[in-house]
């Protein structure tokens, strides 16, 4: 995919997301995911410009630390990153933990660069 533009790769985020989402937790578990965004004042088309309350609520809803589904919130980002790199055709070593806000702001700045 070709990305010109910070909002093309806004663009790309809020779509890779919205894709992994529907794969691995179906239509209605991503739709009651988005409706509890909402309902804490934050929208799909935030999650580029703050990764950090993305990750934040992604948390939230699926627990953390032994409270966790299974790693979900860190199988999902790391997953997400992963596809937003094979689209730009960039490689990338996650270390664990993967830290995605991180991530995506180092991605925003290739992206700007290029």
């Amino acid at each position: 995919m070709l990305v010109q533009t910070v909002s093309d790769f806004d663009r790309l985020i809020i779509r890779v997301i919205d894709e992994t989402l529907r794969y691995c937790l179906g239509e209605v578990n991503t739709e009651l995911i988005y409706n509890y965004m909402e309902k804490q004042g934050y929208q799909l088309n935030d999650i580029p410009q703050e990764p950090e309350k993305f990750s934040e609520e992604l948390r939230n809803i699926l627990g953390f630390g032994s409270r966790q589904i299974l790693c979900a919130p860190s199988i999902l980002e790391e997953s997400i990153l992963e596809i937003i790199c094979k689209k730009l055709g960039l490689t990338i070593n996650l270390e664990k933990p993967v830290n995605f806000p991180t991530h995506i702001r180092k991605l925003r700045a290739s992206c700007k660069s290029s």
